[in-house]
Protein backbone atom coordinates (compact mmCIF):
# COMPACT_ATOMS: atom_id res chain seq x y z
CA UNK A 1 0.00 0.00 0.00
CA UNK A 2 2.79 2.50 0.96
CA UNK A 3 4.60 2.38 -2.70
CA UNK A 4 1.08 2.76 -3.97
CA UNK A 5 1.29 5.73 -2.19
CA UNK A 6 4.15 6.80 -3.04
CA UNK A 7 4.03 6.33 -6.95
CA UNK A 8 0.77 7.99 -6.87
CA UNK A 9 2.60 10.83 -4.63
CA UNK A 10 5.36 11.32 -7.23
CA UNK A 11 2.70 11.81 -9.81
CA UNK A 12 1.02 13.87 -8.39
CA UNK A 13 3.42 16.30 -6.99
CA UNK A 14 5.34 16.40 -10.56
CA UNK A 15 2.18 17.00 -12.23
CA UNK A 16 1.25 19.80 -9.71
CA UNK A 17 4.70 21.68 -9.68
CA UNK A 18 4.81 21.15 -13.73
CA UNK A 19 0.77 22.32 -13.97
CA UNK A 20 0.79 25.40 -11.89
CA UNK A 21 4.04 27.02 -13.80
CA UNK A 22 6.05 28.99 -11.57
CA UNK A 23 4.05 28.61 -8.17
CA UNK A 24 5.19 29.75 -4.90
CA UNK A 25 7.58 26.88 -4.10
CA UNK A 26 9.59 27.68 -7.87
CA UNK A 27 9.65 31.35 -7.29
CA UNK A 28 12.41 31.54 -5.10
CA UNK A 29 14.33 29.36 -7.01
CA UNK A 30 13.65 30.33 -10.68
CA UNK A 31 15.28 33.93 -9.73
CA UNK A 32 17.95 32.27 -7.71
CA UNK A 33 19.00 30.12 -11.29
CA UNK A 34 18.61 33.28 -13.50
CA UNK A 35 21.35 34.84 -11.15
CA UNK A 36 23.56 32.05 -10.55
CA UNK A 37 23.63 29.93 -13.37
CA UNK A 38 25.03 31.98 -16.33
CA UNK A 39 27.57 33.52 -13.66
CA UNK A 40 29.05 30.97 -12.59
CA UNK A 41 29.56 29.21 -15.22
CA UNK A 42 31.22 31.76 -17.05
CA UNK A 43 33.13 32.10 -14.31
CA UNK A 44 34.29 28.57 -14.35
CA UNK A 45 36.25 29.10 -17.42
CA UNK A 46 38.60 31.24 -15.49
CA UNK A 47 39.42 29.33 -13.16
CA UNK A 48 42.22 27.92 -14.00
CA UNK A 49 44.08 31.18 -14.32
CA UNK A 50 43.61 32.12 -10.51
CA UNK A 51 45.71 31.12 -8.02
CA UNK A 52 45.84 31.53 -4.25
CA UNK A 53 48.05 34.52 -2.53
CA UNK A 54 51.11 32.36 -2.09
CA UNK A 55 50.86 29.36 -4.26
CA UNK A 56 47.95 27.10 -5.73
CA UNK A 57 46.62 25.06 -2.94
CA UNK A 58 47.89 21.60 -3.07
CA UNK A 59 44.24 18.98 -3.47
CA UNK A 60 43.93 15.47 -3.64
CA UNK A 61 40.50 15.17 -3.88
CA UNK A 62 39.13 14.48 -7.61
CA UNK A 63 36.78 17.84 -7.57
CA UNK A 64 37.31 21.14 -5.36
CA UNK A 65 36.09 24.90 -5.65
CA UNK A 66 36.09 28.10 -3.71
CA UNK A 67 33.78 30.46 -4.72
CA UNK A 68 32.51 33.71 -3.14
CA UNK A 69 28.38 34.06 -3.15
CA UNK A 70 27.68 37.96 -2.71
CA UNK A 71 23.55 38.50 -2.11
CA UNK A 72 22.96 39.44 -5.63
CA UNK A 73 24.19 35.54 -6.60
CA UNK A 74 26.72 36.77 -8.44
CA UNK A 75 29.71 34.41 -7.46
CA UNK A 76 33.40 34.50 -8.34
CA UNK A 77 35.03 31.24 -8.93
CA UNK A 78 38.72 31.74 -6.60
CA UNK A 79 39.89 28.00 -7.41
CA UNK A 80 38.72 25.17 -9.24
CA UNK A 81 39.51 21.54 -9.91
CA UNK A 82 37.82 19.39 -12.15
CA UNK A 83 34.75 21.94 -11.15
CA UNK A 84 32.38 19.79 -13.81
CA UNK A 85 33.66 16.50 -13.42
CA UNK A 86 30.99 14.34 -11.24
CA UNK A 87 31.07 12.28 -8.42
CA UNK A 88 29.44 10.74 -5.74
CA UNK A 89 28.57 12.92 -2.98
CA UNK A 90 27.82 10.62 -0.12
CA UNK A 91 26.16 12.63 3.05
CA UNK A 92 26.46 16.03 1.30
CA UNK A 93 22.93 14.87 0.25
CA UNK A 94 21.50 15.76 3.22
CA UNK A 95 21.49 19.09 2.65
CA UNK A 96 19.02 18.46 -0.27
CA UNK A 97 17.61 16.60 2.23
CA UNK A 98 16.95 19.41 4.99
CA UNK A 99 15.90 21.82 1.90
CA UNK A 100 12.77 19.76 0.87
CA UNK A 101 12.00 18.84 4.61
CA UNK A 102 11.94 22.34 5.05
CA UNK A 103 9.92 23.85 2.23
CA UNK A 104 7.53 20.63 2.57
CA UNK A 105 6.68 20.05 6.43
CA UNK A 106 5.46 22.70 8.99
CA UNK A 107 8.14 24.29 11.57
CA UNK A 108 6.62 22.46 14.15
CA UNK A 109 5.72 19.00 12.55
CA UNK A 110 6.17 16.02 14.74
CA UNK A 111 7.35 13.00 12.74
CA UNK A 112 7.46 9.74 14.27
CA UNK A 113 10.50 7.09 13.86
CA UNK A 114 9.56 3.94 12.42
CA UNK A 115 11.18 0.64 11.94
CA UNK A 116 12.76 0.98 8.51
CA UNK A 117 14.36 4.26 9.53
CA UNK A 118 16.25 2.37 12.57
CA UNK A 119 17.54 -0.37 10.23
CA UNK A 120 19.38 1.79 7.91
CA UNK A 121 23.23 1.27 7.56
CA UNK A 122 25.08 2.81 9.73
CA UNK A 123 22.55 4.39 11.58
CA UNK A 124 24.25 6.74 13.58
CA UNK A 125 21.65 8.95 15.03
CA UNK A 126 20.67 5.85 17.50
CA UNK A 127 16.88 6.84 17.00
CA UNK A 128 14.36 4.36 18.28
CA UNK A 129 11.36 3.15 16.96
CA UNK A 130 8.19 5.33 18.84
CA UNK A 131 10.17 7.80 19.29
CA UNK A 132 8.92 11.73 18.26
CA UNK A 133 10.78 14.15 16.99
CA UNK A 134 9.46 17.96 16.16
CA UNK A 135 11.51 18.93 12.38
CA UNK A 136 14.22 20.96 13.78
CA UNK A 137 15.15 18.69 16.48
CA UNK A 138 15.45 15.80 13.64
CA UNK A 139 17.09 18.38 11.05
CA UNK A 140 19.41 18.57 13.78
CA UNK A 141 20.09 14.78 14.31
CA UNK A 142 20.54 14.76 10.34
CA UNK A 143 22.92 17.19 9.86
CA UNK A 144 25.05 17.37 12.74
CA UNK A 145 25.39 13.46 13.39
CA UNK A 146 25.32 12.89 9.26
CA UNK A 147 22.55 10.33 10.56
CA UNK A 148 21.15 8.43 7.96
CA UNK A 149 18.32 7.20 9.93
CA UNK A 150 17.07 10.43 10.45
CA UNK A 151 17.26 11.01 7.31
CA UNK A 152 15.34 8.07 6.44
CA UNK A 153 12.61 8.90 8.98
CA UNK A 154 12.31 12.92 7.20
CA UNK A 155 10.96 10.94 4.34
CA UNK A 156 7.86 9.36 6.55
CA UNK A 157 5.46 12.29 5.72
CA UNK A 158 6.01 11.86 2.18
CA UNK A 159 5.37 7.98 2.18
CA UNK A 160 8.63 6.96 2.20
CA UNK A 161 11.42 7.77 0.11
CA UNK A 162 10.19 7.42 -3.83
CA UNK A 163 7.98 10.55 -3.80
CA UNK A 164 10.64 12.49 -1.24
CA UNK A 165 13.42 11.82 -3.59
CA UNK A 166 11.31 12.88 -6.35
CA UNK A 167 11.04 16.14 -4.50
CA UNK A 168 14.58 16.59 -4.29
CA UNK A 169 15.29 16.12 -8.10
CA UNK A 170 12.74 18.60 -9.13
CA UNK A 171 14.35 21.02 -6.78
CA UNK A 172 17.80 19.94 -8.13
CA UNK A 173 16.10 21.06 -11.93
CA UNK A 174 14.67 24.46 -10.55
CA UNK A 175 18.01 25.72 -9.07
CA UNK A 176 20.08 24.63 -12.11
CA UNK A 177 21.79 21.61 -10.71
CA UNK A 178 22.04 20.34 -14.38
CA UNK A 179 25.06 17.43 -13.30
CA UNK A 180 23.34 16.33 -10.27
CA UNK A 181 21.00 13.04 -9.28
CA UNK A 182 19.45 11.75 -6.21
CA UNK A 183 18.23 8.52 -5.40
CA UNK A 184 18.32 8.16 -1.83
CA UNK A 185 17.73 10.93 0.82
CA UNK A 186 20.84 10.00 2.82
CA UNK A 187 23.35 9.17 0.36
CA UNK A 188 24.56 6.10 0.94
CA UNK A 189 26.46 4.05 -1.65
CA UNK A 190 23.67 2.26 -3.11
CA UNK A 191 24.64 -1.71 -1.86
CA UNK A 192 23.93 0.01 1.31
CA UNK A 193 20.89 1.48 0.61
CA UNK A 194 19.30 -1.25 -1.22
CA UNK A 195 19.51 0.42 -4.66
CA UNK A 196 20.71 -1.16 -8.22
CA UNK A 197 24.90 -0.03 -8.57
CA UNK A 198 24.30 2.47 -10.93
CA UNK A 199 22.32 4.35 -8.56
CA UNK A 200 24.19 6.41 -6.69
CA UNK A 201 23.70 10.07 -5.76
CA UNK A 202 26.25 12.57 -7.76
CA UNK A 203 26.75 15.84 -8.56
CA UNK A 204 29.73 18.43 -9.39
CA UNK A 205 31.56 21.41 -7.17
CA UNK A 206 29.86 23.58 -9.42
CA UNK A 207 26.33 22.31 -8.47
CA UNK A 208 26.67 22.26 -5.03
CA UNK A 209 28.03 25.77 -4.95
CA UNK A 210 24.93 26.36 -6.29
CA UNK A 211 22.71 24.69 -3.24
CA UNK A 212 25.01 26.01 -0.66
CA UNK A 213 24.51 29.50 -2.14
CA UNK A 214 20.32 28.82 -2.34
CA UNK A 215 20.67 27.71 1.34
CA UNK A 216 23.02 30.20 2.77
CA UNK A 217 20.70 33.06 1.47
CA UNK A 218 16.87 31.49 1.49
CA UNK A 219 17.21 28.74 3.96
CA UNK A 220 19.18 30.70 7.03
CA UNK A 221 17.50 28.00 9.83
CA UNK A 222 19.63 25.04 8.02
CA UNK A 223 22.76 27.22 7.66
CA UNK A 224 22.39 27.93 11.64
CA UNK A 225 22.37 24.10 12.30
CA UNK A 226 25.18 23.58 9.72
CA UNK A 227 27.13 25.92 12.23
CA UNK A 228 26.48 24.26 15.43
CA UNK A 229 29.45 22.32 16.76
CA UNK A 230 27.63 20.71 19.91
CA UNK A 231 23.93 20.93 21.02
CA UNK A 232 21.38 19.02 22.62
CA UNK A 233 18.42 17.64 21.23
CA UNK A 234 14.79 16.63 22.77
CA UNK A 235 12.34 14.18 21.61
CA UNK A 236 8.65 15.01 21.61
CA UNK A 237 7.40 15.83 25.44
CA UNK A 238 10.62 17.50 25.77
CA UNK A 239 12.54 14.27 26.97
CA UNK A 240 16.02 14.19 26.75
CA UNK A 241 17.56 12.63 23.58
CA UNK A 242 21.34 13.19 23.55
CA UNK A 243 23.96 15.47 22.81
CA UNK A 244 25.13 15.60 19.13
CA UNK A 245 28.59 16.31 18.10
CA UNK A 246 29.36 17.82 14.77
CA UNK A 247 31.20 15.49 12.34
CA UNK A 248 32.70 18.74 11.03
CA UNK A 249 35.92 18.56 12.56
CA UNK A 250 37.15 22.02 11.38
CA UNK A 251 34.14 23.68 12.74
CA UNK A 252 35.96 25.78 15.66
CA UNK A 253 39.11 25.46 14.07
CA UNK A 254 39.15 28.51 11.98
CA UNK A 255 37.04 31.31 12.56
CA UNK A 256 35.86 32.11 9.13
CA UNK A 257 34.11 28.95 8.78
CA UNK A 258 30.10 29.58 9.11
CA UNK A 259 29.18 25.84 8.58
CA UNK A 260 29.74 23.06 6.57
CA UNK A 261 28.47 19.18 6.12
CA UNK A 262 30.74 16.25 5.73
CA UNK A 263 30.57 13.22 3.82
CA UNK A 264 32.01 9.67 3.70
CA UNK A 265 31.63 6.33 1.78
CA UNK A 266 33.13 3.42 0.34
CA UNK A 267 32.15 5.02 -3.67
CA UNK A 268 32.60 9.10 -2.82
CA UNK A 269 35.56 9.21 -0.74
CA UNK A 270 36.01 11.67 1.87
CA UNK A 271 33.39 14.48 0.63
CA UNK A 272 33.38 18.50 2.85
CA UNK A 273 31.19 21.79 1.98
CA UNK A 274 32.39 24.66 4.15
CA UNK A 275 30.65 27.74 4.28
CA UNK A 276 33.25 30.26 4.86
CA UNK A 277 32.88 34.10 6.37
CA UNK A 278 34.68 36.62 4.20
CA UNK A 279 36.95 39.71 5.31
CA UNK A 280 34.29 42.08 4.24
CA UNK A 281 30.80 40.97 5.56
CA UNK A 282 28.18 39.75 4.31
CA UNK A 283 30.47 38.36 1.83
CA UNK A 284 30.07 34.46 1.86
CA UNK A 285 32.70 31.61 0.70
CA UNK A 286 31.92 28.58 -0.71
CA UNK A 287 34.59 25.58 -0.67
CA UNK A 288 34.15 21.70 -1.90
CA UNK A 289 36.29 18.49 -2.09
CA UNK A 290 34.74 15.43 -3.21
CA UNK A 291 36.63 12.33 -3.35
CA UNK A 292 39.18 12.99 -1.27
CA UNK A 293 41.56 10.58 0.55
CA UNK A 294 41.63 12.89 3.28
CA UNK A 295 38.80 15.97 3.17
CA UNK A 296 39.86 17.69 6.12
CA UNK A 297 43.68 18.11 5.12
CA UNK A 298 42.49 18.77 1.81
CA UNK A 299 40.00 21.89 2.94
CA UNK A 300 42.43 23.14 5.26
CA UNK A 301 45.09 23.63 2.23
CA UNK A 302 42.25 25.48 0.94
CA UNK A 303 41.47 27.56 3.97
CA UNK A 304 44.90 28.42 4.35
CA UNK A 305 46.64 29.05 0.71
CA UNK A 306 43.76 31.95 0.49
CA UNK A 307 43.72 33.71 3.96
CA UNK A 308 40.61 32.14 5.75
Amino acid sequence: MKKIISIFLIAIVSGAIVGFGINDWQKTTFAYKQSFTANIEQAASQADSLTAPGQEPKIAAASALLAEITENGEPKIIFAKNQEQKNPIASLTKIMTAVIASEFYEKNQTIIINKQAIEQFDASGNLKAGEQFNLNNLLRVMLIESSNDAAFALTEPMAGPAGFVALMNLKAKDLGLENTAFFSPSGLDPEDAGLPAEQINQSTVIDLAKLAQFVVYHHPEITKILSEKETAVYSQGNEFYHSLVNTNELLGKFSSIIGGKTGTTERAGGCLLLILQGKNPPSRFVAVVLNSPDKFKDMENIITAYGF
